[in-house]
């Protein structure tokens, strides 16, 4: 019939049905758009968030302290140690860290204590080496302790830099042992020198701890630079450790003998009940002691009224380094500091200075580059390495006078003979 769609054979296809098809195409399409958007702004976040993240910190180079934490050297040695090295810590990474191989890393400190025994002390300075892994060690703070401790850095080819220790026996010898006090022969010498030419003493008693290394060489340059200056020890008494509570026989030999000084190369509380054993007996003599003395503890005892003593460091030392720390010291602590915090203070400074002008982790570099500090101006004093690891310093001797510790000089090491070492 005219006008009547043929019929295709096909069945009809119902009102509205052919529009499905290019339905479901465009909702399939949004999905996928809508998706892709999605992903995009994730991954836009994600990279902005990786962006904005700070850099993975640099791994802090470790420097281990060796000290008396606790137990009864602890007041005078290792707390002091600790607040030191804090402080110089703080102003290091302040400043921007050490420099290892051109990369700025922060320095971090690892506290060792051990019991006051050399095996203890040898056997925690191999605990910081091998297991926490520092770079340097600073301290142990007595000789006897430093001098197990300097075989330790040998084996391990680290250095160590002993703030205090006095004994030649800490560096001879040794490839990577170093101090940053005087040395006893120096103020064993620089103690009669003073006695001599400043006190005008004829005559000295000495009463030293035979086993003790420190004690001993005291006793030993004080004899020698007393007596080649004239003057006369008129009685030397020993004791060892293990009695080291009565000494009433030696205080009465020595009142008969009368010296115008009196030598106590040992350490507080020892020298301590010395002073007042002495008086007890009749001993009019004045007292000389070394760095071994707790100047603290000194300016408590009465009968230590009047003597001298020579150390390592001085809070009126006339230096704006000096000063600075002190002034620091006291604003975080509350008190004057003793003379452990400031020689740990400019240890930790040298070791770190050492590391970046190293530019190394390794020890022998380290040591090098220790070795070879000139003219640095600390808060203890100008140190100067040249190539030793003795240097050369000058002492301070103070007086105690009304409870109080006054320096009355400075004494340089003298001039050596043209073509000595």
């Amino acid at each position: 019939m005219a006008g009547r769609p043929r019929n295709s054979g096909h069945r009809p296809i119902p009102p509205g049905a052919g529009s499905f098809t290019p339905l479901l195409a465009r909702g399939v399409f949004r999905i996928a758009h809508t998706t892709t958007r999605r992903l995009r702004r994730v991954a836009l976040v994600a990279l902005f968030a990786w962006a904005c993240e700070p850099a993975s910190a640099p791994e802090p180079v470790r420097i281990g302290l060796l000290a008396n934490f606790t137990g009864p050297l602890a007041g005078a040695s290792g707390i002091p140690a600790r607040r030191g090295a804090a402080l110089a810590v703080d102003e290091i990474n302040d400043a921007g860290g050490v420099f290892v191989a051109g990369v700025a890393r922060p320095v971090e400190i690892v506290e060792g204590d051990f019991e006051d025994r050399a095996d203890a002390a040898a056997f925690r300075a191999r605990e910081l080496v091998n297991l926490d892994g520092v770079a340097a060690l600073v301290g142990p703070f007595l000789s006897r302790h430093a001098i197990a401790v300097a075989a330790v850095a040998d084996d391990a080819e680290v250095p160590m830099l002993s703030p205090m220790s006095s004994s030649h026996e800490t560096t001879e010898g040794h490839a990577f042992a170093a101090r940053l006090a005087f040395m006893d022969d120096f103020q064993g010498e620089a103690l009669a020198r003073f006695a001599r030419e400043r006190l005008g003493a004829q005559t000295a008693a000495i009463l030293y701890d035979e086993s003790s290394a420190y004690s001993r060489g005291l006793a030993d340059r004080f004899r020698a630079g007393f007596e080649a200056r004239g003057g006369r020890v008129v009685v030397d008494e020993r004791f060892t450790a293990d009695v080291a509570d009565d000494f009433s026989s030696a205080m009465r030999r020595i009142a008969r003998a009368a010296p115008d000084v009196l030598v106590l190369p040992q350490f507080s509380p020892v020298a301590d009940r010395q002073m007042v054993q002495a008086r007890v007996a009749g001993v009019r003599a004045v007292f000389l002691g070394g760095d071994s003395w707790d100047l603290r503890s000194l300016a408590a005892v009465p009968e230590a009224e009047g003597a001298y003593v020579t150390h390592q460091w001085h809070t009126d030392l006339p230096r704006p380094e000096t000063r600075a720390f002190v002034e620091r010291y006291q604003a975080r602590y509350g008190e004057l500091p003793r003379s452990t915090a400031p020689l740990t203070y400019d240890a930790v400074h040298l070791v770190a200075a050492a590391i970046s002008r190293a530019g190394s982790l390794e020890g022998p570099r380290i040591m090098e580059a220790l070795l070879e500090t000139r003219d640095y101006h600390g808060a203890t004093g100008t140190i100067t390495f040249a190539g030793s690891p003795d240097p050369q310093r000058s002492a301070v001797v103070s007086r105690v006078v009304g409870g109080e510790v006054e320096m009355v000089a400075v004494l340089d090491p003298e001039p050596r003979p043209d073509g000595a070492p």
